[in-house]
This record gives C-alpha cells, sequence and structure tokens, in this order.
C-alpha cells in the first residue's frame, strides 16, 4: 500500500468510526465527542486546565480549543478562575454539571464504541493498533 493509500483508508476509517459512535451518543443526547475528548483533559488536569492543555490534549487548534471551553462555559460545565501563576492564563475545570456530563458521556461512548465495534475480529483491530503504533513510531523518529 502507498502512503497515500494508507493515509486515505486511515482518514476514511478514523471518519466512520468517529461519525458512527457521534451518531449513537447524540440520540441519547449526551455531549459530543469533541465535548468529551475536552471534559476529559480538563478531569485530568488537577490544577485545571489552560487552552494550550486543551489544544494540545486533543491534538487541536488553541483557536478550537478556546471557542470548545467558551462553549462548554456558557453551558455550565466549567468553572473558569484566573491562573495563580501566571495572570494572562485562565485555568478550566469541571464544575458539578460537567462532572455529571464526563460520567454520563464515558458510560455512552463506551457502550455506543461497543455496539459499532463489537462484532468485528478482535485479532484484527489488535494487529491494526500494532502496525499504527509502528507508524506512529516512524513518524516521531522523523520529526
Amino acid at each position: 500500500m502507498s502512503a497515500p493509500e494508507y493515509f486515505a483508508a486511515l482518514v476514511r476509517h478514523e471518519t466512520d468510526l468517529w461519525n458512527a459512535v457521534e451518531k449513537r451518543m447524540r440520540a441519547d443526547a449526551v455531549v459530543s465527542l469533541a465535548r468529551l475528548e475536552v471534559l476529559r483533559v480538563i478531569a485530568a488536569a488537577p490544577d485545571g486546565a489552560r487552552v494550550q492543555d486543551v489544544a494540545t490534549g486533543v491534538g487541536g487548534s488553541i483557536a478550537a480549543a478556546s471557542r470548545l471551553l467558551d462553549r462548554l462555559d456558557a453551558d455550565g460545565l466549567l468553572v473558569r478562575a484566573p491562573d495563580p501563576t501566571d495572570r494572562r492564563s485562565v485555568r478550566s475545570r469541571l464544575s458539578p454539571a460537567g462532572e455529571v456530563a464526563l460520567t454520563a458521556a464515558d458510560g455512552r461512548f463506551a457502550e455506543a464504541l461497543d455496539a459499532v465495534l463489537g462484532h468485528a475480529d478482535a485479532a484484527a483491530i489488535s494487529a491494526g493498533i500494532a502496525a499504527l503504533q509502528r507508524v506512529q513510531r516512524a513518524l516521531e523518529a522523523g520529526r
């Protein structure tokens, strides 16, 4: 398989998998996958997450992370406060409603992923993960 074929197949698979899981989650009115990823990053930051932390954690831009944080804040899922060590920065933590949303979405995500991939060949998934790890190591070595 050529590099362009690999890239196209990988992007197509990721998009199809994301959309299938997202569709199941949306049907149950839980937060989107994008929001779930942000909530997870924030929950994992004991001192709260800065915009840069979120952007890095989800692999997105600072602008996109900032917009997501603004929407989560507007929805009452975050508590934001000035960073005590850097007055130019703000740290976000989950509000009680954000913790509830994270718990619900994490549970629904696991169910949706199982529904989408539950019938897939476990050996093929394991082989795919191993292949992706090898490609990732090659990408990182080339940086």
